[in-house]
């Protein structure tokens, strides 16, 4: 076994030039034949493991390239920033404006959604509705969930895509300026702006505010300076 640092530098030197790697490639790369050894290295660099392939492949987040998604594919090896295959497909379910079906998902993730959906369902970790001769995956929470459903029947372009024009998300920003509160409450930003006659949801409005980094607790002088 070779000793921590050079192990982290070994580590670090290997995958930023081959990105991914499976298990017996770290055997011999960090000269031991533990799992626990590898697995300790690994920590220590802040590493995923791939959703697909069973999990096989790993690699280190701080050379992945996540989509606005927070996916990222090698060749066909996928990771998430949000963990394994489970937690993504429930994250993306969660935040999508419209639900998510299992075609969209399996085009999404590239791999098999359909064990993994029947559990999350099982677990109450996401919610399932008919919808459309097919079922539609949900959020868990009811008022989200009612929220998503109203959007895919409404089949309206801009409720459907999680990605908003460059002239809403200025509304939004707009809206959250003018509300001057020390907290940004995406329900009532929407609300408001549905008012102004835009079409927005609050399931939109949070998911922008994840994008751009935006905390939901603000620093008061950051409007008034």
């Amino acid at each position: 076994m070779i000793p921590k640092i050079k192990a982290q530098q070994k580590l670090r030197s290997f995958f930023k030039k081959n990105k991914v790697a499976q298990m017996s490639e770290l055997f011999l790369l960090l000269e031991t034949t533990s799992r626990m050894t590898v697995f300790r290295r690994l920590q220590e660099l802040n590493y995923l493991s791939s959703f697909t392939h069973a999990g096989r492949y790993y690699t280190l987040k701080s050379i992945s390239h996540f989509n606005d998604k927070g996916l990222w594919f090698c060749d066909d090896v996928g990771f998430s920033y949000f963990g394994n295959l489970k937690e993504t497909i429930c994250h993306l379910i969660e935040q999508s404006s419209a639900g998510k079906n299992h075609s969209e998902l399996e085009k999404q993730l590239q791999i098999r959604v359909h064990n993994p959906l029947l559990e999350l369902v099982r677990l109450n970790k996401v919610a399932r509705q008919p919808f459309d001769k097919n079922f539609l995956y949900l959020n868990c929470q009811p008022e989200k969930s009612s929220e998503q459903l109203n959007c895919r029947q409404q089949n309206q372009t801009g409720c459907l895509s999680d990605v908003l024009s460059d002239s809403l998300v200025i509304e939004v920003l707009s809206e959250i300026i003018r509300s001057d509160q020390l907290t940004i409450n995406c329900e009532k930003v929407a609300s408001q702006l549905v008012k102004n006659g835009f079409n927005i949801t609050s399931t939109q409005c949070d998911n922008l505010c994840q994008r751009l980094g935006l905390k939901k607790t603000l620093d008061s002088q950051l409007f008034r300076s």
